[in-house]
């Protein structure tokens, strides 16, 4: 393992781990079928994240909640997603 000699290197250490978290949520949520996201913002808290956004889901998809906790390290989620219902649209042509 290696020790950050310096308090610089350690927070880069944290941010990183953060930052990685934010990523695997963010690939998690954006793979499910049934979402599909206008916007999705997602800030890492001490020992979770808030999600923040706009969200179109079909009514039998998933808990939100339950596909970010999904990642190592996300115990607890503050969902601040505005969800709408799913709307296919038409094929053209």
């Amino acid at each position: 393992m290696n020790v950050p000699r310096f308090a610089s290197e350690a927070l880069e250490v944290g941010f990183n781990r953060g930052h990685r978290i934010e990523q695997e949520v963010q690939r998690e949520l954006l793979a499910e079928p049934g979402y599909h996201f206008a916007s999705l913002v997602i800030r890492r808290l001490d020992n979770g994240v808030c999600l923040q956004g706009v969200l179109e889901a079909t009514d039998d998809a998933p808990d939100v909640s339950s596909i970010a906790q999904r990642v190592s390290g996300v115990a607890q989620v503050l969902n601040h997603l505005l969800v709408t219902p799913r709307r296919d649209v038409p094929r053209k042509g």
